[in-house]
């Protein structure tokens, strides 16, 4: 059985080379990715969003309440982490978009599920897998597919991702999905997309094409581009002098 997901998708269009890294070489054990302290927080601020919707009872559900759980999970990273350079600047961070989220979007809300995860035969010898942050039901019955994003709102928004977890989504629950958001926390900015039947055909297709190039590839260049920044496997990566010269030549 063929084994994808949206992630999978995205890293293999944005870049061959770690898609080796990440997916070839795995098993092989030849690189290990290496996350930022960021990553650590974004981490935190997402579990805390899953626990304070899944765990907490609606009458106990409160700003100070969600700050609590993000600071016993802070408390709770190891000494190691602690002891980095500028780790209070994420704390800072961590905390400004737990802020925003409640001033943005509130508490109120009762998520149809928080971080369900899908896996479905979407073609034969296709596994389609994935995890969704968030999903509401709307007033129509249809369901929203949300996904926290730790940045702020980007000039260009890749729908891939969210067009594939549509397909997986109505295809485990049998239930229509309507539209999908990514809600950025650094600015409290939603950008919203309605799905039509005719995305979710493309989107099914686009599969299809790209699973079978996953199969059949066997060169991976690498894409250096500004996403290189953020790229967990930059420290190991074949071309990290080639991107620390375009990184200093183009600014980013």
């Amino acid at each position: 059985m063929n084994r994808i997901s949206p992630l999978k998708v995205r890293v293999f269009g944005t870049c061959r080379l770690r898609y080796r890294y990440q997916y070839v070489d795995k098993e092989k054990s030849r690189v290990k990715p290496r996350l930022r302290p960021a990553d650590t927080a974004g981490s935190l601020v997402h579990r805390v969003l899953f626990d304070f919707f899944s765990k907490v009872p609606e009458h106990e559900r409160s700003r100070d309440k969600l700050i609590d759980l993000f600071q016993m999970g802070w408390d709770a990273l190891s000494e190691g982490y602690h002891r980095v350079p500028g780790v209070e600047v994420h704390h800072e961070n961590s905390l400004r978009q737990l802020s925003n989220f409640v001033r943005t979007w509130g508490l109120e809300a009762r998520p149809f599920m928080v971080e369900p995860y899908f896996q479905h035969e979407i073609a034969p010898g296709l596994l389609l897998f994935g995890r969704v942050d968030r999903i509401d039901e709307e007033p129509d019955g249809t369901l929203h597919l949300i996904d926290y994003k730790g940045g702020t709102d980007a000039d260009e928004i890749d729908t891939s991702q969210l067009n594939l977890y549509a397909l997986l989504v109505e295809a485990k629950l049998e239930r229509t999905v309507s539209k999908a958001s990514f809600w950025y926390l650094d600015d409290g900015q939603t950008w919203t997309m309605e799905f039509s039947e005719e995305d979710k055909r493309r989107a099914r297709q686009d599969l299809l094409v790209t699973a079978s190039e996953m199969n059949a590839v066997s060169e991976f260049p690498p894409t250096i581009a500004p996403h290189c920044g953020f790229c967990p496997y930059l420290k190991v990566c074949d071309f990290r002098k080639q991107i620390a010269e375009v990184r200093a030549r183009e600014g980013w």
